[in-house]
């Protein structure tokens, strides 16, 4: 029998047109080698049991109109099935394409529902008498809260919160998208709910939104650190007992929510920034061999120019050779962003970069 989780994910990939040709080669195989029916009759009878959606809310014409769009790609279909090496589901093509048809259409309206329950137990978490903010416009609103805290929200994105924050905690609810800028006060903790999951800080900086390609959701930190975990009560198919899993981010790091898989991946941010003004860098730099920030007009060894930008930007660089720290680089990087600096240095002593999770791994022979 197929994996549940992995098979439900790439149906929802595959619903939100989130699918790329290796996940979709995978998707049609776990339906074509059989007993994918089972996991998908398990997941509708659970739901069904639990009253998430009824009969009545399953269109009749939703399998016809799914149908017809799958057949539509039948080329791309038929070399799936043959790639597959079972030859006989090529002549039972039309009988398996019917199957993952009605199966598709089941678990669009298993996950629709399933996004409907998590939005209403959410809205109902929002305290009665909260106010709510909803940014109508097509430019980013600036809010300003009873704290000092700032918040930047985007066009159609939504902030619930209370008149006056109590006296252990503040506590907003956000719809969306947006940039906070929290006041720092050690013994009130910030606390952002966004659907699935919390976002808890002290004073810090910090941006929360939905990814639009995978709808996984993502916390990335400008500045502090926070606590992102994942909100049990309001888990889709949570269950009272569940280890509640948590990240801690830094600047620069950010974390994506599976709302699928119910865990988080840490990375990069999108957008990399130093860490230090320009007067603490200059104390950095103070007695090296070249002039600007990142203006290496003399050679420096790598060493000391990974040191350096280790040091501006918050993000550990790993080396799996120790050659590497032999060569020496000389150039001007101070205008470009941080990958694109460790791009051209990696060039110019003929090593790569990869990131790792919130690491940057460098590869090379190195110099004698």
């Amino acid at each position: 029998m197929p994996d549940k989780l992995r098979y439900t994910e790439l149906l929802k990939k595959y619903l939100d047109g989130n699918i790329s040709a290796a996940e979709q080669d995978e998707l049609f195989k776990i339906t074509s080698a059989g007993n994918a029916e089972d996991v998908l009759a398990e997941m509708i009878e659970d739901d069904f049991a639990s009253g998430r959606f009824t009969e009545e809310e399953l269109p009749p014409g939703t399998s016809t109109a799914m149908m017809l769009k799958i057949l539509a790609s039948g080329e791309r279909t038929n070399r799936l099935f043959v790639s597959s090496g079972r030859h006989r589901l090529y002549q039972q093509f039309s009988v398996a394409a019917i199957f993952l048809l009605v199966a598709l259409s089941a678990v669009f309206f298993y996950f629709k529902s399933s996004d409907k329950k998590v939005q209403t137990a959410f809205e109902l978490a929002i305290p009665e008498n909260s106010l709510t903010t909803t940014n109508n416009t097509d430019n980013p609103l600036e809010l300003p809260l009873e704290d000092g805290s700032m918040v930047k929200l985007a066009p159609h994105s939504s902030l619930s919160f209370p008149i006056h924050f109590t006296n252990d905690k503040r506590e907003v609810f956000l719809t969306g998208e947006a940039f906070f800028e929290v006041a720092k006060n050690p013994g009130k903790p910030f606390l952002v709910y966004y659907n699935n999951i919390v976002t808890r800080v002290l004073g810090t900086s910090f941006t929360i939104k939905t990814n639009k390609r995978t709808k996984d959701v993502e916390v990335s930190v400008k500045t502090g650190r926070v606590q992102v975990f994942e909100n049990k009560h309001l888990a889709v198919n949570g269950a009272s007992g569940m280890v509640v899993k948590s990240v801690i981010l830094k600047p620069n790091q950010k974390a994506m929510y599976s709302i699928v898989r119910h865990d988080f991946a840490t990375t990069l941010a999108d957008s990399i920034r130093p860490l230090v003004g320009s007067g603490e860098l200059d104390k950095m730099i103070k007695g090296g061999r070249f002039a600007e920030p990142f203006m290496f007009q003399k050679a420096t060894t790598i060493k000391q120019v990974f040191s350096l930008l280790e040091s501006v930007y918050g993000i550990e660089l790993i080396t799996d050779n120790e050659n590497i720290y032999k060569c020496d680089f000389t150039g001007d990087v101070s205008t470009q962003e941080m990958l694109e600096k460790l791009h051209i240095i990696c060039l110019a002593i003929g090593a790569t970069y990869e990131v790792n999770g919130t690491k940057i791994l460098i590869s090379g022979k190195g110099c004698n």
